[in-house]
């Protein structure tokens, strides 16, 4: 038993050095490295203890470190688990229960697990979207065109269990290592359920017909590429690609994958959108802009980041994404497509800015989605589709 204290111990220590300025799977690893008495097994079991804390970090306010780590882990866990079994045996055998009846249990309120509701977008749900905390989501992969056989035929080789989530998409448990199973970029892409389905306005529009020769695509804010490589599957590979990011070490990264996935890159430049618009590169059919977000709809697979964030920060992300959508909105050509995407859940950084870009940018909205992921263990996305106006009209400058 006193193996079990001790994991306690060491997540309490090491949380109470941990300030949230780096993911903590980068911290922990530092934290391991430096004290070389930790097994494989042992830095598991204290990593997950530092989850669950992280998943509850809104709870229990009124007790010790210890308490709220086994209570989180009582939350958290669905199946027998050790460190339960050996300190706290009664909870151990409650574990598979429902999450609400083991919150109810320890008279907790789901609510507090997430601390901004009244800032959530139109139709999320409060409560369910609180509970999906304690849940650990999914790994999912996108099979890309061509290559279904091949990948099934190699997870079922080597063993691996996955679900079939429609005819490209598959969920697998979020531990599977797969670098030596199939070929990351090239016949698949780690790629979350909903980010997935972020171009799915692109079925009722005839951009493939009247682009016969490429559509020009500026993806401005590209970071590692994932929906760049998203749309050349969407377009069977009929697209001009240029791609855009504040840095030159992302654009660097961007191209190594690129290259991998074989999809071409006509033209990188680096840019802050957030400053001012690109002179002299010209307009483009489609324009990606998935912005920087606070990132609250993946939060439950980071929730060191709900554990640490501040609510003032949401206005000033919601005024950057203003800047840097208005300025590259303006190089979308006449009967462009402007896709606006986020993976947050904010109704600032999403409705709000929506009816910014339709105040100030001469912009005509297609279509607005939740992409909610939280009742399927994915993220939950947000995408605005605006459209350039059949008429000619002045674009407000920008700044």
């Amino acid at each position: 038993m006193s193996r079990y204290f001790s994991y306690i111990s060491s997540a309490v220590v090491i949380l109470e050095t941990y300030t949230g300025e780096e993911p903590f799977v980068h911290f922990a690893r530092k934290k391991f490295a430096a004290n070389k008495k930790f097994g494989s097994r042992d830095r598991k079991t204290i990593s997950s203890l530092c989850y669950s804390y992280f998943r509850t970090a809104h709870l229990f306010a009124g007790d010790t470190p210890e308490e709220k780590i086994l209570k989180s882990l009582f939350l958290c866990e669905s199946e027998n688990n050790p460190v339960l079994a050996a300190l706290k045996p009664e909870w151990n055998g409650m574990v598979t229960l429902p999450k609400a009846d083991k919150l109810s249990y320890l008279s907790a309120d789901a609510l507090k697990l997430f601390p901004f509701s009244a800032e959530l977008g139109s139709g999320i749900n409060p409560g369910t979207f609180a509970l999906s905390f304690l849940t650990q989501p999914l790994l999912y992969l996108r099979i890309r065109p061509g290559k279904n056989q091949k990948v099934i035929a190699a997870l079922d080789t080597a063993g691996i269990p996955y679900r079939s989530m429609g005819e490209n998409c598959l969920a697998l448990s979020n531990a599977t290592s797969l670098e030596l199973v199939l070929r990351l970029n090239k016949d698949v892409v780690v790629q979350d359920f909903n980010s997935q389905k972020v171009f799915l306005a692109l079925e009722n529009e005839d951009i493939l017909d009247r682009k016969s020769r490429g559509v020009e695509v500026w993806d401005c804010c590209a970071a590692s590429g994932g929906k760049s490589l998203l749309l050349y599957d969407t377009l069977q590979g009929n697209m001009k690609l240029t791609a855009s990011d504040i840095r030159s070490s992302i654009l660097a990264n961007l191209k190594t994958r690129l290259q991998q996935a074989g999809v071409p890159l006509y033209k990188t430049f680096v840019a802050d959108l957030a400053v001012s618009v690109p002179a002299g590169v010209g307009s483009f059919d489609i324009v990606i802009c998935d912005v920087p977000c606070t990132g609250s709809g993946t939060w439950s697979r980071t929730p060191e980041q709900l554990a640490f964030f501040k609510k003032e920060n949401i206005a000033a992300y919601s005024q950057k994404q203003e800047k840097i959508a208005a300025n590259a909105s303006a190089l979308l050509g006449k009967a462009g497509l402007f896709f606006y995407i986020t993976c947050s859940v904010f109704r600032q950084e999403n409705e709000d800015v929506v009816a910014y870009l339709q105040e100030t940018c001469a912009l005509d909205l297609v279509s607005t989605q939740y992409l909610e992921g939280y009742e399927m263990q994915a993220d939950t996305m947000f995408v605005a589709v605006f459209t350039k106006p059949s008429l000619e009209e002045k674009v407000p400058g920008h700044q």
